[in-house]
């Protein structure tokens, strides 16, 4: 299976209205589309936003937004998020395995604890924070040469060194049971029993979607997550 996701998690949110929450966040003429599971709703199709609820966590899966959680500074979408979720923990997550592309972002109270993200063409491109708990099992596998270049050695393959590009996908697993009680890739009751409410929408007032995202790669001369 490849994966792919554009979804953000709020871990034990304020009680909202899930439609003005999108009307906030900059959606526009919002019209009610098919509930999907969350299998297909967390890498949705362009104009497609789905929102619903799974244990104690409020889940968006919206193009582009998850990616405005990577910079150094806040932006005007997070700044929204942080104003209406205050004490809750807000992960975003972003993934594509064509290009190995792959991110997580957890925020709490406005602070970033944590966030990482790279691809094949740029390598891990964002650090921020300490290792979380999820993180550190698989950190434990990778040595870090002279270069500042991590590389992964697991027991399955002794021969056979992993760049971080090809275990990122893994590291946004198991940031995931943080928050679902198990890694992503085997969280069957959220993937396959688990529908969110979709709609459709005319355009995000928010420009700064792709504004502020490409601001993010400060190294290479193109976004770290333009790929498409």
């Amino acid at each position: 299976m490849g994966w792919k996701a554009s979804t953000i998690i709020i871990h034990k949110p304020t009680l909202v209205d899930n439609e003005q929450l999108l009307k906030e966040l900059g959606f526009t003429n919002l019209v009610p589309i098919k509930e999907e599971t969350f299998e297909v709703a967390m890498n949705p199709d362009d104009n497609r936003v789905y929102i619903g609820t799974y244990r104690d966590n409020l889940l968006i899966c919206a193009p582009d937004i998850p990616l405005q959680f990577f910079g150094d500074t806040e932006t005007a979408i997070e700044k929204i998020f942080n104003r209406l979720f205050p004490g809750s923990e807000i992960c975003s997550i972003v993934l594509h395995s064509v290009v190995n592309l792959w991110g997580y972002s957890v925020t709490v109270d406005a602070h970033k604890i944590r966030a990482r993200a790279g691809s094949s063409d740029d390598g891990t491109s964002i650090e921020i924070g300490e290792p979380l708990e999820e993180e550190k099992e698989l950190l434990s596998k990778s040595t870090v040469d002279e270069n500042g270049i991590r590389t992964y050695l697991f027991d399955d393959f002794p021969d056979e060194p992993f760049n971080e590009d090809q275990v990122g996908e893994h590291f946004v697993f198991a940031i995931c049971k943080r928050y679902f009680g198990e890694e992503l890739d085997n969280a069957d009751e959220l993937l396959f029993d688990t529908t969110l409410t979709g709609y459709k929408y005319g355009k995000v007032i928010q420009n700064e979607i792709n504004k502020q995202g490409e601001k993010f790669n400060t190294h290479n001369s193109k976004p770290w997550w333009k790929f498409w």
